[in-house]
């Protein structure tokens, strides 16, 4: 799919400076929470907590002249939809154990010279979806009055103004004026006891763990700020219930907990643990193709791989009878894809497949298969870029389609940039957001291609011991058959989806999990010996 190309910028000549103060009055069962600041310009993640509720705001907030003047420029409906610069991004999230109610209000605040809200339009959304639009007349608009929020649910709002094309600005002969508008959250948890913290619940253990760990756990900085295990050796390991063929526990690790995962057990976006397995359960192909397809070299689209059918059950891809079916789900053995041109090796996962108990409590989620933008530079592939690309609408076959393909880009395979399901592998970004220590900052403005080198090649517990495939698809001009690895070096690189690599599952534990009280007081939880057991 190609990008969609945004219009042109409009341009004014009036000088325009736009500040939005953001007003939050929050009441937690009667006590008043009053906070006031004005939002400075392009920062991030800002986030105001008050008992149990926290607001974030996902984007700058400070919208000037010089770098986003369409912004007030009058436009037409269409016109601001198309531009999402304009918008002011709220997550509302209740991590109590009451639901509660708000209501978000936008007022006009009274400063010299103000404009009058009937100048603009205000187009509202909820997850994405616009509910509303306000052309309203006065002083005061609400946007939205005694909304309910579930406890542990996060709802996303995203307010976009912008000047009606029916009305002007400024007048000609203006030299300045100035828009400030207010946006007011009230909210109030329910009455009745708030319960105190199960810290029994694995999301809850590992926030409260982070507020004294801040060695071993730390926020990413992302758009979602997840919470991740870093370091070279922090004790993250976890007994889900998963057995050998003798009943020995076969050990996952904690990557972190995620923020707004679609989680399709209850179609809310929540914030799960990530954990990765242990160890590798073999050597095997990405994809393999015929050698009509892609010149036998495999198709890079994980939606219909090799790897994806072995590792989850049938009802993910509607049963296509392949090689490797479902082996590793359903502890298995058969045949398995080793090479180029459907080349296969016998395999068998009757001791090492996932265990009932453990599929249990392993989420059905909605991951992200996008890739990055460009095609393959190692001096690009920093962390950052990684994780937006991961999380973007390209994909592996649409460089080479665009400019006519070849005999390595021959394939039909449909091309998505999201997949449902249990068990996939590593992004390359979770690999790179796992590096601790002094050198964090230094080695993220590095390519991941030199986190090979010092001082990068360290203080990361997931650096393989072997050579990994990852998720992530990698787009190429010649070709639609590669996806990117992890060498036992530690550096990131791609290549041919048809060699043989390690696989290593990764998956999202349920939204309920809860780990059992520690083992063994004499030694540290999450250790290798003593590791975190789910209940």
């Amino acid at each position: 799919m190609k990008d969609k190309k945004v219009g042109a910028v409009l341009k004014t000549e009036s000088k325009v400076i736009a500040y939005v103060v953001i007003c939050l009055v929050i009441i937690v069962l009667g006590i008043s929470y009053a906070l006031f600041f004005e939002v400075k310009g392009n920062e991030k993640n800002q986030i105001v907590k008050a008992g149990t509720l926290e607001f974030t705001y996902t984007n700058g907030s400070q919208i000037t002249n010089a770098s986003n003047s369409i912004c007030f420029t009058p436009m037409s409906d269409e016109e601001a939809l198309r531009h999402s610069e304009c918008e002011y991004k709220i997550s509302i999230r209740n991590s109590g154990t009451l639901p509660g109610n708000y209501s978000i209000n936008l007022s006009s605040v009274n400063v010299e010279n103000p404009i009058a809200l009937n100048k603009l339009k205000i187009i509202l959304k909820k997850e994405g979806q616009v509910v509303a639009d306000y052309p309203k007349e006065g002083t005061t608009t609400s946007l939205v009055t005694n909304e309910k929020i579930e406890a542990g649910s996060v709802i996303n709002y995203s307010v976009q103004v912008y000047v009606d094309a029916d009305n002007e600005l400024l007048n000609a002969d203006d030299d300045e004026k100035n828009i400030s508008l207010k946006i007011n959250g009230d909210a109030v948890v329910n009455e009745g006891e708030i319960n105190p913290i199960d810290k029994s619940l694995l999301t809850n253990y590992i926030n409260e763990l982070a507020k004294s760990d801040t060695t071993n756990l730390m926020k990413d900085g992302t758009t979602e700020n997840n919470l991740r295990y870093v370091g070279g050796s922090p004790n993250n390991y976890i007994n889900i219930g998963d057995k050998d063929s003798n009943g020995n526990p076969i050990l996952w690790r904690i990557i972190g907990v995620m923020n707004n995962i679609t989680n399709l057990d209850t179609g809310k976006e929540e914030s799960l643990v990530k954990i990765v397995r242990a160890e590798s359960i073999g050597s095997y192909t990405w994809d393999s193709s015929a050698p009509t397809i892609n010149s036998g070299y495999g198709v890079n689209e994980w939606s219909d791989s090799d790897i994806m059918k072995l590792l989850n059950p049938s009802t993910i891809y509607n049963g296509t009878p392949v090689l490797g079916e479902s082996l590793y789900w359903n502890h298995g053995k058969g045949s398995c894809y080793d090479g180029d041109n459907e080349l296969y090796k016998d395999c068998d996962f009757t001791t090492n497949g996932i265990s009932d108990e453990a599929k249990n409590k392993i989420a059905k989620v909605r991951w992200n298969t996008g890739t990055p933008s460009e095609s393959h530079s190692v001096s690009r592939i920093q962390v950052k870029y990684m994780y937006d690309g991961e999380r973007s609408n390209h994909n592996g076959k649409q460089l080479c389609e665009e400019i006519g393909g070849g005999d390595e880009c021959n394939d039909n395979v449909e091309r998505k940039t999201t997949w449902d399901g249990y068990l996939a592998l590593l992004y390359p970004s979770d690999y790179g957001y796992a590096l601790g220590g002094n050198n964090r900052a230094t080695c993220f403005e590095k390519s991941m291609f030199d986190f090979k080198n010092e001082p990068c090649n360290t203080n990361n517990w997931l650096i393989p011991t072997s050579t990994v495939w990852t998720l992530t698809a990698l787009p190429e001009t010649k070709s639609s058959d590669r996806a990117y690895r992890i060498y036992a070096d530690g550096e990131v690189n791609d290549n041919r989806v048809r060699l043989a690599f390690h696989i290593i599952p990764v998956a999202y534990l349920k939204v309920d999990s809860k780990i059992l009280l520690n083992q063994d007081s004499m030694k540290e939880y999450g250790s290798k010996e003593n590791p975190f057991v789910l209940q």
